[in-house]
């Protein structure tokens, strides 16, 4: 499974980056282009100002002097490397990092600067080149002044443009970085708000009871509103099955009361029949008179309880009222005089010990699980009942001593019609989904827990604030 709010965040995630990224690389590359052409006219400007300002100011025999002595024009170094240094009008920052040369036709020394020394920096070609000079890549623009024969070569260290290119691209870079956390904030503030609705028809259903199979009407946004409708058009489609099918097994169990009082009536004149026949016709058909006897009273048990079952399914709401849990189970203990009495009981019910329950479908699910662990028990085993409270809740718990459960068995004991003994002759299958069923009404718990070394434990759970 994924995160739809994660996955859309990492989307305009990964969009917003991308995004700056490709800008941020153009705004680089069209950064040093301009950078590029801006040191470029600055040479080219150096030069012509050095011709216009000096070389033409020279005379024959000043040129002539120059060749013999260049003039070396001293730059102190300031100490200045970075733009982030400060710089003053006597202290330029840079300044050593600008060099110029003027050469005569043949190559002389006119004059230059010491930050590149005597060495030519020129190949006696016009335009751009570029030079080494310990360990220093230098820009170098070279001019020829025709009307007095003179190289003027202006140049500029590569690190003045690419500091000014960090800048620029840091500069680029910075904000988007400083922008970017608070983006993702507010895209999963923002997703939040968008997966809203869609957390509470999450809540909402996972609060829904099994039972409950009204349309959900929220106001949802219209992308959700098809999911909305598709969820109501579903649950529609089962609640008419389940209607159906409850309609079914009523009409099922009814029509076969009947056909089945008539063979248990027919059963018992056979028997009053057989009653007045000799011991040899007696012994050899009785037993298949008892065999339809049993046949009919497992299918008139399974009629009953598909009958109770479509009773309960039908429930709409309970009638509550606050009972006390003695009176409850002495109820049920009477009603069970016939098979109770093989087994040995202990009982614990504190006196006034009270309920907010539907009596009538409490006793029917503490009679289903006592007569399952009669069932399931040896007999003269112990059987006890006891009956806890607190503030939260109140457990009605049934122990047996009998072979006990398997995880798996119970974890599928509440599924209708499973049988423990598939092979087993009583019992349909239906009598702990029936108690199930009436608990969940009570907004309460059937639980189910082995006991060593063997014997099963069946707790009623009633939670105080759901009563």
């Amino acid at each position: 499974m994924f995160s739809l709010r994660l996955l859309l965040s990492l989307i305009m995630l990964v969009g917003i980056v991308l995004t700056v990224t490709f800008s941020s690389i153009l705004s680089t590359r069209d950064a040093m282009h301009e950078v590029e052409e801006l040191f470029d006219a600055q040479m080219v400007q150096t030069a012509k100002m050095l011709e216009q300002f000096y070389v033409d100011q020279l005379t024959e025999d000043q040129l002539t002097q120059l060749i013999s002595q260049p003039i070396l024009f001293h730059v102190a170094d300031s100490k200045i490397e970075t733009f982030a240094e400060q710089s003053n009008p006597v202290t330029l920052s840079y300044e050593h990092k600008l060099s110029f040369q003027l050469l005569s036709s043949s190559g002389q020394l006119l004059a230059y600067s010491d930050s590149t020394g005597e060495q030519p920096l020129t190949n006696f070609t016009q335009g751009y080149d570029i030079h080494r000079i310990d360990d220093e890549l230098w820009h170098v623009y070279s001019f020829f002044s025709s009307p007095h024969q003179v190289w003027i070569v202006t140049a500029q260290r590569d690190d003045v443009r690419q500091e000014l290119v960090s800048l620029i691209i840091s500069n680029t870079w910075r904000s988007p970085l400083m922008i970017t956390p608070i983006m993702v904030f507010f895209m999963l503030v923002l997703t939040y708000f968008l997966f809203k609705p869609v957390k509470l028809l999450e809540r909402h259903l996972a609060n829904r009871s099994a039972q409950d199979l009204t349309p959900i009407n929220f106001t949802l946004p219209t992308e959700l509103a098809s999911t909305q409708k598709a969820l109501n058009s579903y649950l529609l489609r089962i609640s008419e099955t389940m209607i159906r099918e409850r309609r079914f097994s009523a009409d099922a169990a009814h029509e076969l009361k009947t056909p089945l009082a008539i063979i248990k009536l027919h059963s018992d004149g056979l028997s009053d029949v057989l009653s007045s026949q000799t011991p040899e016709i007696q012994q050899t058909t009785l037993p298949y008179i008892e065999a339809i006897g049993e046949g009919v009273n497992r299918i008139s048990h399974t009629v009953e309880q598909l009958l109770l079952l479509s009773r309960v399914d039908a429930i709409e709401a309970l009638n509550k009222t606050d009972c006390k849990l003695q009176d409850v189970i002495e109820n049920v203990i009477n009603q069970l005089v016939h098979i109770i009495a093989d087994y040995e009981w202990y009982i614990v019910v504190p006196k006034d010990m009270t309920i907010n329950a539907d009596p009538f479908y409490i006793e029917l699910v503490l009679k289903n699980i006592i007569e399952n662990a009669c069932k399931y028990s040896p007999i003269e085993s112990l059987i006890t009942i006891t009956v806890t409270q607190d503030e939260q809740q109140t457990m009605i718990c049934v122990l047996d001593q009998g072979k006990g459960m398997s995880d798996e068995e119970i974890s599928l004991a509440k599924n209708r019609f499973y049988r423990v003994d598939e092979n087993a002759s009583h019992g349909a299958g239906l009598g702990l989904s029936i108690c199930q069923h009436i608990i969940s009404l009570h907004h309460g718990e059937l639980t189910f827990s082995k006991v060593e070394p063997h014997g099963l434990n069946v707790c009623i759970v009633l939670p105080h604030a759901q009563i």
